[in-house]
């Protein structure tokens, strides 16, 4: 993967986009396949409308992959073939149509699988400056800050730290390279260049968000045992902090530590969510549609001023925050438990 995300825009772009054509046939016979199986699901008492809904679900994904490209096109030719691409009226543009894409992604959820998320009511999410640092287990988590920001503060262009996997799609690839986002790679090697890229998205940050996913991946038992013991190896004291988390891993310091520190103004917003579990695999996603459950999200704000500036005190309050995002996700764990 850090081979394709080192290709030149232009090659990764054509390889990205020539797919969608070929994806979008492959998905329509899976749709119609689908039809005979409902059936055949039907008879066995099985779920018969999974694998249709699957289907139309991807299927409207490529096709807002093809949208996003077709009006970053459009957008190319608007800003005199890139020359003012820039430009804060082009910048708002593209956050603008970024924000549509994300939120029609998860419109097509709400549709096709019948995902149901409850945001909370009012959210004080002025402008910013502000960092937003969230809980990450699935791929449509993902869309949750995003989100909030277009949601309660239209005019916040969000700065993203993400995985280079994400170059794979061409909608994402395009949009979070013209704004000023940070694609990192676990396979770097290179830790130094990393932070100090994410260090650079703090820059002239003004009125606008940071956000970051500090876990890094998905949380399971197998990588959370395995993270604690390389903790353990080199700060005790933390490993014994951290251990104590039921249902996020433990973060990673070096990004959202950069950022607070490069940003010192900024406030923190941490968020977390109940109910994105099953969307962390294909296969999860497959057998859990139609999705009953609803996906509440939880966000709380720290003002910059309760913020420690000091490395090792910053890390601590971060690590007890993020304490305290387990400590509500278990009490929904608990409470889910006792209903069924």
């Amino acid at each position: 993967m850090t081979h394709f995300a080192r290709l030149h825009p232009l090659a990764r772009r054509s390889f990205t986009i020539g797919l969608l054509p070929i994806a979008l046939v492959i998905i329509g016979l899976y749709f119609v396949i689908s039809i005979p199986l409902g059936f055949f699901l039907e008879v066995n008492r099985k779920n018969p409308t999974r694998h249709t809904r699957l289907a139309l679900m991807l299927f409207w994904y490529l096709l807002l992959e093809l949208l996003g490209v077709l009006i970053a096109l459009i957008l190319w030719f608007g800003t005199f073939f890139g020359y003012k691409m820039n430009s804060d009226r082009s910048q708002y543009v593209h956050a603008s149509v970024q924000y549509f894409w994300v939120i029609s992604v998860l419109r097509g959820a709400t549709f096709f699988l019948r995902t149901r998320v409850r945001f909370p009511k009012s959210i004080p999410l002025p402008n910013g400056p502000y960092v937003i640092a969230a809980q990450h287990s699935s791929f449509f988590d993902a869309l949750i800050p995003t989100i909030l920001v277009g949601k309660y503060c239209k005019n916040v262009i969000p700065r993203h730290v993400l995985k280079s996997e994400l170059l794979l799609s061409p909608s994402l690839d395009i949009y979070g390279n013209r704004l000023p986002n940070q694609f990192v790679s676990r396979e770097s090697g290179n830790a130094e260049q990393e932070i100090a890229g994410i260090k650079s998205l703090a820059k002239d940050l003004a009125s606008n968000a940071l956000i970051i996913f500090p876990e890094g991946t998905f949380y399971t038992e197998h990588r959370f045992k395995r993270i604690i013991e390389r903790i353990a190896e080199t700060d005790s004291g933390r490993a014994d902090r951290v251990r104590g988390l039921k249902n996020l891993l433990p973060i990673k310091p070096g990004g959202i530590t950069a950022m607070l520190t490069a940003s010192p103004e900024s406030g923190l917003y941490l968020v977390a969510h109940r109910g994105f579990e099953p969307f962390g695999s294909f296969k999860q996603i497959l057998a859990n549609i139609p999705f009953d459950n609803p996906v509440e999200i939880f966000v709380k704000f720290v003002p910059s001023i309760k913020i420690p500036r000091e490395k090792k005190a910053l890390l601590e309050f971060i690590d007890c925050e993020w304490l305290a995002l387990d400590t509500w996700l278990e009490s929904k764990v608990m409470s889910d438990a006792n209903s069924s």
